[in-house]
């Protein structure tokens, strides 16, 4: 199985099999959460406004209120878990392990609580207690991944690398997760010297069914470079290239083995201490369970690892992407914040710290951003694209226009990849009324990628609208319906285009699967309304204008349906000819 965000990919019967008996809280933890004053004067009140805040997701207002919960009312069992998972969670593992040591002398098999414990024991130096608490447990649930990684890096601390080998076999037995087995495996041995293991641990971890993600990549081409085998780990990045074109990892391991570049740093080891790894170990799993009915977990995880080692910048954006994914801005953008720049994690950090400013409604401070950003990595597309997109949301068209013609540059020789750029740099431009410019981007976007059903609806459907074209426009939408055919805009393109043609006939059962599929575009019910009027169905007519008018359309549509709905439509005339 990948690592850290490929992991994510796990099969969704490996990971029900791994959540049987796992008794960590597992609930969506909570943005802000707005608690009517009276409630929280009680007990109860408290725990009201802490799962108020779960579903609200808001962490750190979770944790508040649950401690305030567990205030009023000390010896509630329900209560000190409840709290227990919401300060893990929030990151107040001090907090958590004082609570922990409650929990388990009332319940001494409670998992969670004792993970809690042996983090914190071994964060203090402690790894013989942290040892002794996980090995007497039953390995059941996510802990049969859980406590084999935890116990292997005990060991390791203990400075115990056969044991800590053998103390990672169970995961081999889980399905799905013998990458992860092998790359840690890797990892303990190259931390122990035992560097032929290392290097075959780290081949197996690469040839597993869960692919090459970057992380595995990194951490073997890492090890080949701090060999001193730097054509080797650059023949591995190559090979990896074509996979992975956009890859940080990739791109900067080439950088760094390039023939006659002057010696660089390899990229960190992940593991150069067994806190290092265990909080590794931990951020994987954090990654792992990044689904949306098991995101509490992957929190708690990536807290546990951030108070094991919070130097690691792999880490760091894990929690912070999980944070981001909660809505929990503002806690992501602290940790993004904290991510070296000049790491292979700094640049998407910075990147994604730019779309919260947006996304919070500092638009020109995000575009600020990543025009910095642009200005520092000249090497990369995506903060003139991610500022395109802004502006063109924005409806800037001009500017987005601009921004994604600077991203364009950069190009060099455009590749099939690149089709979606031109694509919406032409919507930008025919949105700004510059139709020439668009038209003329559209059309080098099919020539990158043939047929792309976006493209041949977008250029075919302006073609048809414009009666321009109609022949070649109906060529192309037949093309783009048969590769979509469940996308009501593109039905509705194709059915508009018989409209043009005065096929009106063939034209109603189009769009009236158009309106099946989306049933509450103003645009489509107003096509589908003239192609009715225009076949006699005149009363279904008027209720798709009134539809349409329901589905809040622009003001120039809008205007015209009401003049429809008044006057009705005026005598067909002859189809307009193709223009060129």
């Amino acid at each position: 199985m990948s690592i850290r965000t490929a992991i994510s990919s796990l099969k969704a019967t490996a990971l029900a099999v791994l959540l049987v008996g796992c008794a960590m809280q597992t609930a969506a933890p909570p943005q802000q959460a707005d608690v009517p004053d009276g409630i929280v004067a009680t007990a109860s009140g408290s725990y009201l406004a802490s799962l108020h805040a779960q579903r609200q997701r808001d962490v750190s207002a979770s944790a508040e209120f649950s401690a305030r919960a567990l205030e009023s009312d000390p010896n509630n069992f329900e209560f000190m878990l409840r709290t227990h998972a919401s300060l893990v969670e929030a990151g107040r593992i001090d907090e958590a392990a004082l609570l922990a040591r409650r929990i388990v002398r009332i319940n001494a098999g409670f998992a969670p609580a004792h993970l809690t414990l042996a983090v914190s024991e071994l964060r203090a130096g402690n790894a013989a207690a942290a040892r002794a608490r996980l090995t007497s447990l039953p390995i059941q649930g996510v802990n049969r991944i859980v406590h084999p990684l935890m116990i292997a890096w005990i060991e390791m601390a203990l400075d115990r690398p056969a044991a800590a080998v053998i103390a990672l076999r169970p995961i081999q037995e889980v399905q799905g997760f013998r990458s992860l087995h092998d790359y840690h495996v890797g990892l303990v041995n190259e931390l122990a010297g035992r560097f032929e293991d290392a290097e075959e641990a780290y081949r197996m971890a690469l040839e597993g069914d869960g692919g090459a993600p970057p992380r595995l990549i990194e951490a073997y081409g890492g090890f080949l470079e701090r060999r001193g085998r730097n054509s080797d780990a650059r023949d591995l990045y190559l090979r990896f290239r074509a996979q992975n074109p956009e890859s940080p990892i990739i791109r900067l391991g080439l950088l760094r083995t390039a023939p006659g570049v002057p010696k660089r740093t390899p990229v960190p080891f992940a593991a150069p201490d067994a806190l290092a790894g265990a909080s590794e170990a931990l951020a994987n799993l954090a990654a792992a369970f990044r689904q949306d009915n098991t995101i509490a977990l992957a929190l708690s995880y990536g807290r546990l690892a951030l108070y094991l080692d919070d130097r690691d910048p792999a880490t760091v954006s894990t929690v912070a992407d999980i944070l981001d994914q909660l809505g929990q801005r503002a806690e992501a953008d602290k940790l993004y914040a904290k991510v070296d720049p000049l790491s292979v994690h700094g640049f998407a950090a910075r990147l994604r710290l730019a779309e919260n400013m947006y996304e919070t409604g500092n638009v020109d401070g995000a575009l600020r951003a990543l025009d910095k950003l642009a200005t520092d990595r000249t090497d990369r597309l995506e903060p003139l694209i991610t500022m395109g997109n802004m502006l063109r949301e924005k409806e800037r068209f001009a500017e987005a226009a601009a921004a994604y013609g600077r991203a364009i540059e950069r190009i060099g020789t455009p590749e099939p990849r690149h089709w979606s750029l031109f694509y919406m740099r032409g919507i930008a431009f025919e949105r700004a009324k510059n139709w020439p410019a668009a038209e003329r981007h559209f059309k080098r976007a099919l020539e990158l990628q043939p047929d792309q059903p976006d493209v041949l609806n977008y250029l075919a459907y302006t073609w048809v609208d414009k009666n321009e074209n109609i022949a070649e426009a109906e060529r192309m939408l037949r093309r783009a319906v048969e590769q979509r055919p469940n996308s009501g805009q593109i039905v509705d393109s194709l059915g508009w285009a018989y409209f043009r043609l005065g096929r009106f006939v063939e034209a109603v059962p189009l769009l009236e699967r158009a309106v099946e599929l989306l049933p509450e575009d103003a645009v489509i019910l107003d096509h589908l309304g003239d192609a009715m009027w225009r076949v006699g169905r005149r009363l279904e007519a008027t209720f798709q204008w009134r539809r349409s008018l329901l589905n809040k359309p622009e003001p120039d549509l809008k205007a015209e349906i009401e003049k429809k709905l008044r006057e009705g439509m005026p005598p067909a005339v002859r189809p307009a000819a193709a223009t060129r």
